[in-house]
């Protein structure tokens, strides 16, 4: 008898995504921290998620995902299972490390600077982190600087000013910060700001449509 759950696992993204739901769903999600699916997955991140969305076919969690739906404590058999297959590995500490410093408005950091602050050969680095991540470290670092930048906009009620914005999160000028919303968005800072707004604990940001 075959599996009846599916397991869909998203990787990353660089465009913005649209949702559109009809009906009923039952469904039940689980939104890892960057690098925390690591510990609770036999693969390399990048070999099971190479793109932004893809089936899962793990037996392992596909039979729990069975397993989950029939129970009567979903959250208690979901967090039994996770603790089961959780794992730390070393290489995961050091990479935390890299995306503090990737993430951080203090300084600019570039890939090369990381490595060396990690004592890593810097293809070595760039190699671990996008099979760990799916994704290249500037990749990672341009996502994370536009995050940062939505959340200071967002959560400043619109006192900021795009020009503040950009120095705050080191872009290097206006016309460039908008190119990047632009890629990341399909739309201009100003309209974007207008339309989206903040869900599950100021946490996600949406624009309904």
């Amino acid at each position: 008898m075959g599996n009846s759950c599916s397991i869909e696992l998203l990787g990353k993204y660089t465009n913005p995504v649209f949702v559109h739901c009809e009906g009923a769903i039952d469904e039940v999600a689980i939104v890892f921290k960057p690098l925390g699916i690591n510990r609770f997955l036999r693969e390399d991140f990048n070999q099971v998620a190479p793109h932004y969305s893809q089936p899962f076919g793990s037996e392992l969690w596909l039979n729990a995902g069975d397993q989950l739906f029939s129970s009567e404590n979903r959250l208690q058999f979901l967090e039994d299972f996770l603790l089961s297959v959780y794992s730390e590995k070393e290489e995961f500490v050091k990479m935390e490390q890299a995306l503090a410093l990737l993430e951080t408005n203090e300084y600019d950091y570039s890939v090369a600077d990381v490595a060396d602050k990690l004592n890593m050969n810097f293809k070595t680095f760039q190699r671990n982190f996008t099979k760990m991540m799916a994704c290249s470290p500037s990749d990672y670092k341009r996502i994370a600087r536009f995050r940062n930048a939505l959340r200071s906009k967002i959560q400043s009620d619109g006192i900021k000013s795009l020009t503040s914005i950009t120095y705050e999160h080191n872009y290097t000028d206006q016309s460039y910060f908008i190119r990047e919303f632009r890629k990341l968005t399909n739309q201009n800072p100003k309209l974007f700001f207008k339309e989206v707004s903040l869900l599950g604990d100021n946490k996600i940001v949406w624009e309904i449509l």
